[in-house]
C-alpha cells in the first residue's frame, strides 16, 4: 500500500471518527438561552500578575498549532514598542473565576516568558538595536510600554452553555483544524478530569478489551471513557454539582458530559481513585469475560466483518463489569447475546443513541440482566 493511501485511509478515520464525537443540536435549541460575552480590556502587567496568581490558565493541552519560534516571539515585542494593534483574544471564565485561554496562548506565553527574561530578542526589521536584550536589558520607557500595553480580551462567562462555548471555540480557532467536541471539552475542562482520562486511555486492559481499536488521535478513547464515567455516576446517583444536586441526563449529551467533567475537577481524590478502580475493574472482566471483541455487535452475529466498536454498547457493557464479581462466564455471556438479539435492546444501542428513552432503556435492561446473574 502507498504512503499516500495509507495518508488517505488515516484521515478518513479521523473524519469518521470526529462525526461520531459531534453531536449535532439546532440552533434554535441552543442559541436562546443565556449567552454571557463580555469585554475586559487588560494590560500586559495586570495579565501577568493574574497569571502568577493562578487566575489564568493557557490551557496547552488544546493547542494543535505549534510553539513560537523566536522570530515570531521577537516581532511580537517589537509591534507592541511599535504601537500597533494586536488582534483580540478570547478567554473563557469559569464559576471560581479562572481564566482559560482560547485563543491568544502563543501570544500570552511569549509575553509572559519575556517579562520573565526567558528569552532574547533577535530577527528584528524595524529595531535592529535591540537584538540580544532581554526585558531587564531594555531601557525604562521601553519596559513600562510592554507592561502597560493594553490588550483587547473578549471573556465568556457563565451561564454561556457548552454548546455556545463550543461554537465561539470552533470559530476562533477555524484557522487550523477544526476541532471536535471532546477535544475543546479539553480545552475548557483543565484539571483532575483531564488528568484521569489521560491516564485511563491508557490502561492495558483497555486496549485489550477494545482490540487497541479506539484511536486517540482525535480523543476518541477519551470520548468513550467520559461516557462510561459519566453514565456509571449517573446510574449510582454520584454525578452532583457543586451545591449537592443531583444531575439528570437530558438527551443532552454535550452538557451532561461537560457537568461530568466538572465534577470530576471538584470531587474528591479518594472518588477519583475509586472511579479509577472501577474502571480499571470493568476492563479486566470485559477482556477476561468478553475477549478483545466483546462491545462490537458482529461478536454476537458471528458476522463475516469485524464491526467498529459500538459506544453504546461500550457504556452499559462496562458498566455492567464493574458490577462483576463472580459468576459464570458462558451464562453471562449466553445472557448479553440474548440481550443483543432482543430488537428493543438492539434499537436502543444504535444511531441515534443519545435520547434519554433510549439510554434509559438500554440501562434497564442492564439492571435486569445483573440482578438475573446474582447467585
Amino acid at each position: 500500500m502507498s504512503d499516500m493511501q495509507i495518508n488517505s485511509d488515516e484521515k478518513n478515520l479521523d473524519i469518521e471518527d470526529d462525526k461520531e464525537i459531534r453531536s449535532d443540536v439546532c440552533e434554535a435549541e441552543v442559541y436562546p438561552t443565556a449567552v454571557n460575552v463580555t469585554k475586559d480590556d487588560s494590560s500586559v502587567f495586570e495579565l501577568k500578575r493574574q497569571y502568577d496568581r493562578d487566575r489564568i490558565e493557557l490551557s496547552p493541552s488544546y493547542q494543535r498549532a505549534s510553539v513560537w519560534n523566536k522570530k515570531q516571539k521577537s516581532e511580537l515585542i517589537e509591534s507592541i514598542l511599535m504601537g500597533i494593534p494586536l488582534p483580540i483574544m478570547y478567554f473563557f471564565q469559569d464559576n471560581q473565576g479562572i481564566k482559560q485561554v482560547v485563543d491568544g496562548k502563543q501570544r500570552l506565553t511569549t509575553l509572559f516568558d519575556f517579562l520573565d527574561n526567558q528569552f532574547t530578542l533577535s530577527e528584528l526589521t524595524v529595531m535592529p538595536g535591540l537584538k540580544g536584550k532581554k526585558f531587564d536589558d531594555l531601557d525604562g520607557l521601553y519596559q513600562g510600554k510592554i507592561e502597560d500595553y493594553k490588550l483587547s480580551i473578549n471573556v465568556i462567562k457563565p451561564p454561556t452553555p457548552d454548546r455556545i462555548k463550543f461554537d465561539i471555540f470552533d470559530r476562533v480557532n477555524r484557522g487550523g483544524t477544526r476541532l471536535n467536541n471532546q477535544e475543546m471539552r479539553n480545552a475548557i475542562y483543565q484539571g483532575e478530569a483531564t488528568k484521569l482520562l489521560d491516564r485511563l486511555k491508557d490502561d492495558e486492559n483497555f486496549k485489550k478489551a477494545t482490540d487497541d481499536s479506539i484511536r486517540s488521535k482525535v480523543m476518541k478513547d477519551r470520548y468513550m471513557i467520559l461516557r462510561f464515567i459519566a453514565f456509571f455516576l449517573w446510574k449510582d446517583k454520584l454525578l452532583i454539582t457543586k451545591s449537592g444536586e443531583i444531575i439528570e441526563y437530558r438527551s443532552d449529551i454535550d452538557s451532561f458530559l461537560g457537568k461530568t467533567m466538572e465534577f470530576l475537577n471538584f470531587t474528591s481524590s479518594e472518588t477519583i481513585d475509586n472511579i479509577e478502580h472501577l474502571f480499571k475493574k470493568a476492563m479486566s472482566n470485559s477482556y477476561k469475560i468478553l475477549g478483545s471483541n466483546g462491545f462490537r455487535v458482529s461478536t454476537y452475529y458471528n458476522e463475516y466483518y469485524k464491526r467498529p466498536v459500538n459506544m453504546a454498547l461500550f457504556e452499559v457493557l462496562s458498566y455492567l463489569m464493574t458490577k462483576v464479581n463472580s459468576v459464570d462466564n458462558k451464562r453471562l455471556l449466553d445472557k448479553i447475546n440474548s440481550l443483543i438479539n432482543d430488537n428493543e435492546f438492539y434499537e436502543s444501542i444504535t444511531t441515534p443513541v443519545d435520547s434519554t428513552v433510549k439510554v434509559n432503556k438500554r440501562f434497564d435492561y442492564i439492571d435486569k440482566l445483573i440482578k438475573d446473574i446474582k447467585p
